[in-house]
């Protein structure tokens, strides 16, 4: 198990607040977040730092001991991240940490990242690192395309996305044409022989086989890359196939750079979440950052 600095930047909030809720308002974070990093970093020590009640956390011996070992490190590295911080008027600003796919930053937060009035940190993962991220307290949105709601976090849907079988406009379908539309097993076996390429944060391949074909796919793709748009790029008037959203090949499409293969195959479909942590006491600029999310997911997905 490794430590996490956020929960001594939490236990230290705490030990000066007194309180779990001022220190959260204090690291504008959600109560359940200072209360899951305090756990965390008890476990780790071995040791109780509090004695809780319902007005004040007492410190422990052991607390007194760590606080007088880190307030002073914490208080040097505060520093040195706010030299290097941009200012941009004499309010602070807070800081949301934000879980998502490569490909959906490109499309969700590009276009209008600039319009929040707050600081932003992406955190790129795939779907089982972005549930970790927001249970554990690191992430204060995700979007995922998995509800894992529970006790201390919900998911609101985003939105469908449709993916498809594109191939680059160089890529010879002649062989694949000619094998009758029902005969899967021909089907199939040509594209095996193809160039394929897919994202290490991305499953679209395997379900879309699955969906077509019953199984998973036999083979390992060609190409494995960070995200779909490089995929994209890679694909661009080339040879080789992938799964890719319609919504991220529209205009590739439309300039000929790519190709749909509509040979009979049932469409793939995603469905996206945003989840965040329950009770927390940044509502309304959640509620803004999830707007600008869905917004710019119309504009994409219409």
């Amino acid at each position: 198990m490794k430590a996490d600095l956020e929960w001594f930047r939490t236990f230290k909030a705490v030990y000066e607040a007194g309180t779990m809720s001022d220190a959260a308002k204090e690291l504008q974070i959600s109560q359940p977040s200072v209360s899951l990093h305090l756990n965390s970093l008890e476990t780790y020590t071995g040791y109780s730092l509090f004695e809780r009640n319902t007005r004040k956390m007492k410190p422990t011996v052991h607390a007194k001991h760590l606080y007088h070992k880190i307030s002073e490190p914490l208080l040097k590295l505060a520093e040195v991240e706010n030299s290097f911080r941009k200012k941009s008027g004499t309010e602070k600003r807070p800081t949301f940490y934000i879980g998502i796919f490569p490909g959906l930053f490109r499309q969700l937060f590009v276009p209008s990242l600039n319009k929040l009035n707050c600081d932003i940190v992406i955190l790129l993962d795939d779907n089982e690192g972005l549930h970790q991220l927001l249970e554990k307290g690191s992430a204060d949105l995700i979007v995922s395309d998995k509800d894992m709601s529970n006790r201390t976090t919900s998911y609101h849907l985003l939105g469908t996305s449709h993916l498809s079988l594109i191939a680059g406009s160089k890529t010879d379908l002649s062989g694949l044409e000619s094998i009758h539309q029902d005969n899967k097993k021909e089907k199939k076996r040509w594209l095996e022989e193809q160039i394929w390429y897919s994202s290490v944060y991305s499953t679209a391949l395997t379900e879309f086989w699955k969906l077509n074909f019953g199984k998973e796919p036999d083979f390992v793709p060609n190409y494995i890359i960070p995200d779909m748009y490089s995929i994209l790029c890679c694909l661009k008037n080339e040879t080789g196939l992938a799964v890719l959203p319609d919504s991220l090949c529209k205009e590739a499409i439309e300039a000929g750079e790519v190709k749909v293969i509509q040979d009979g195959y049932a469409q793939l479909e995603n469905t996206l979440y945003v989840g965040q942590r329950k009770n927390t006491l940044a509502i309304d600029k959640y509620q803004q950052i999830k707007e600008l999310m869905m917004n710019e997911f119309i504009k994409t997905h219409s």
